[in-house]
């Protein structure tokens, strides 16, 4: 538990009729809803909404780091840019629900619903302030003693970042739960990302999603129909994969490959483990890779990304990944 203060500039954004004070227990506000497939807190009241198109959102990470900002405190030391759509829900409890029990609940309902999560923590004499309240973006989260009025601070919250797939789509939902004098405020982001990952991953990408998941997917690595032949269209990725794994002689890695539930379960298990070992030979015998850093696996579909029951989700679950030892 953080004995820190937090200070949160551009973090969550609830953003659209902020003048209209909704109180916990009065109707929601006009025009606002859940988003679907993430219910509410029982008797919790919208109070302001936004949806965003097409933004990037910046998901902070890890603990507070030594970059001053304005005076009042520290920017997290680490941060995960997404993009895609954007949706911003302000929910407002009375106080005698409790920010544990409140936290509990979305805890429970989002991983029961198939959300892992990214990070998670909780501050004790906390602040809650954003610097651009009527931005969308996530922006930065900021460590600090007081708010920028100079007030000292005595309140708790929890922060937590999911990550998820719904309709083929990666979702991600930054929740902020905490007190904010009379009543409970929930802050829920969720972002709904394009899926990038169906294309070509660069190095640096592969950087990112290892230092944040531990992996990174590829399904723009092609082959035939039943077989472990790579299809040449394939070079830029592997490329891209030699590119980062030259990056980091320090580590290992497995090559694991996926399948969609089409066919006999052993066989899918022996083309997928062959089609883990084609890429590893490919990075090794092409690329120069050192064959020391890599082991191949395959899993048939024993790890789906997403359901199997489209033509899509199979698409997405027919992958290959890389996994840091």
């Amino acid at each position: 538990m953080k004995k820190l203060s937090l200070l949160l500039v551009v973090t969550f954004v609830m953003v659209t009729n902020l003048s209209a004070q909704n109180e916990p227990g009065t109707p929601d506000q006009e025009g606002c809803k859940d988003y679907e497939g993430i219910s509410r807190f029982q008797g919790a009241t919208i109070h302001a909404c936004s949806i965003i198109n097409y933004g990037a959102f910046y998901l902070g990470l890890d603990v507070p780091g030594d970059v001053d900002f304005k005076g009042h405190g520290t920017f997290f030391t680490k941060y995960m840019e997404v993009k895609g759509k954007i949706t911003n829900t302000q929910y407002l409890l009375p106080m005698e629900t409790g920010i544990l029990k409140v936290y509990e609940n979305y805890n429970n309902t989002l991983t029961k619903a198939g959300y892992s999560v990214l990070y998670t923590e909780q501050f004790e004499n906390t602040c809650f302030y954003r610097e651009d309240y009527y931005g969308g973006d996530g922006g930065a989260i900021v460590i600090g003693v007081d708010d920028f009025y100079g007030n000292k601070c005595d309140k708790d919250y929890y922060y937590v970042v999911y990550n998820g797939v719904r309709d083929s789509l990666d979702i991600y939902v930054a929740l902020f739960i905490g007190e904010d004098g009379a009543e409970i405020i929930v802050n829920q982001s969720v972002i709904e990302t394009v899926p990038l990952d169906l294309g070509l991953v660069s190095a640096d990408n592969i950087a990112q999603n290892i230092e944040i998941t531990g992996h990174s997917v590829f399904h723009d690595i092609h082959f035939a129909t039943g077989s472990a032949d790579i299809d040449t269209q394939s070079d830029n990725q592997i490329n891209e994969i030699a590119r980062y794994i030259k990056q980091h002689l320090d580590k290992k890695f497995f090559i694991v490959g996926h399948t969609d539930n089409v066919g006999d379960f052993d066989a899918n298990m022996t083309l997928s483990e062959n089609r883990a070992k084609a890429v590893t030979n490919e990075l090794v015998s092409k690329y120069g890779v050192d064959a020391g850093q890599l082991k191949s696996y395959g899993v048939a579909n024993l790890v789906p990304i997403t359901s199997n029951s489209t033509d899509k989700g199979k698409a997405r679950n027919r992958r290959v990944e890389i996994v840091e030892q």
